[in-house]
């Protein structure tokens, strides 16, 4: 890590030691509000656009598919460098934008997203993979905030369950390969506009459905290491024509942090 990112504006030592030990943490205000509200407005702009409802998978999550290539705001964001020095910190390695997509929970009508961890689902083999999950509107637990499984990143082999073995409950595969994840702890972190987690690859989390009458839209942004190499995972695209085993290329997979 370079001197550079590490005398980055923002968080303090704590915060990385909070995602390092328990496998997530939380940086308030890590956009401005002129920030947020702008994309916001390119956000819902990009879902009138192209997007895709989660129907089948029962979250009736509405969200973009590596939106941040095709929108200029958007992928400002999932580069952003502030963004991209509390993760480079985190990480404690060099990283590369992988994802940057918009997420809806329409009022009333989504469901709740069970639990999970980002790794199952990931087509790279990487040291370390982390998610920033930036909120453009203030986002309560009625609203479906993020809850988390503090440590549950640190939980023993395998790093991850392959896909052709979730069977018919896809949603309870973390807790029947690792039981003792019933009896972890959850922590809820409700955040305002503007604010974000960041969450390890392998942590386990949740959200709640959203209740309220507003609509819950939030930013992701999934990194990697920056000596990541392809790893096929069915059912989920990457851009560009690579082959098992392949570095990524810079100009398709930007690092961050510099």
């Amino acid at each position: 890590m370079t001197t550079q990112h590490a005398a980055s504006p923002g968080i303090p030592e704590r915060t990385v030691d909070s995602f390092r030990e328990y496998g997530f943490a939380h940086v308030p205000g890590i956009l401005s509000a002129a920030e947020v509200d702008h994309c916001r407005a390119a956000s819902l702009a990009a879902l009138s656009e192209h997007s895709k409802s989660d129907d089948a998978g029962r979250t009736r999550i509405i969200s973009t598919e590596h939106v941040w290539r095709s929108d200029e705001t958007l992928r400002a964001l999932a580069l952003h460098p502030r963004i991209g020095a509390c993760a480079v910190r985190m990480a404690g390695m060099p990283l590369r934008v992988w994802r940057g997509d918009v997420l809806l929970k329409e009022p009333h009508r989504s469901a709740r997203t069970n639990l999970h961890d980002d790794e199952t689902f990931l087509p790279f083999d990487s040291r370390v993979s982390l998610t920033a999950w930036v909120a453009l509107v203030d986002v309560s637990v009625e609203r479906g905030c993020m809850t988390f499984l503090p440590g549950s990143h640190e939980r023993p082999g395998p790093d991850r369950v392959d896909l052709s073995v979730l069977g018919d409950d896809p949603d309870g595969y973390m807790v029947r390969h690792w039981p003792e994840l019933t009896w972890s702890a959850r922590v809820t972190i409700p955040l305002r506009a503007g604010d974000c987690t960041f969450h390890h690859g392998r942590t386990g989390h949740l959200a709640a459905a959203n209740t309220t009458d507003e609509q819950r839209v939030s930013y992701v942004v999934a990194l990697i290491d920056a000596e990541a190499t392809y790893r096929p995972v069915p059912g989920v695209p990457v851009p560009g024509e690579l082959k098992p085993g392949q570095k990524l290329p810079d100009e398709l997979y930007p690092l961050v942090g510099r």
